[in-house]
């Protein structure tokens, strides 16, 4: 295994807001907090688990604390879930 010096902190808390939404279970301005992969259940709003899978890349970016011009980064990663009915925007706190 080679080793990069790339140190990795992959429990970072993420926050998911939801920054528009045309769907009745994510109104706009709910968020769901993240503790590196545990749901923090006493931060978060209502849960879509397809949406979640849909934009899981980004959230385990932001897990890692990377800011990818190539993900479209720009002070978080915005992005919407696989039906086109809500944008979050994904930040690392």
């Amino acid at each position: 295994m080679v080793n990069c010096g790339i140190k990795l902190e992959p429990n970072k808390t993420v926050e998911i807001t939801v920054a528009r939404s045309d769907c009745k279970l994510l109104p706009k301005g709910s968020s769901i907090r993240l503790i590196g992969p545990r749901l923090d259940e006493n931060s978060s709003g209502p849960v879509c688990v397809t949406a979640l899978a849909g934009i899981y890349p980004w959230i385990m970016t932001a897990r890692f604390g990377i800011q990818s011009e190539n993900l479209a980064w720009n002070y978080g990663y915005k992005v919407c879930c696989p039906e086109g009915k809500v944008e979050f925007h994904i930040i690392t706190l």
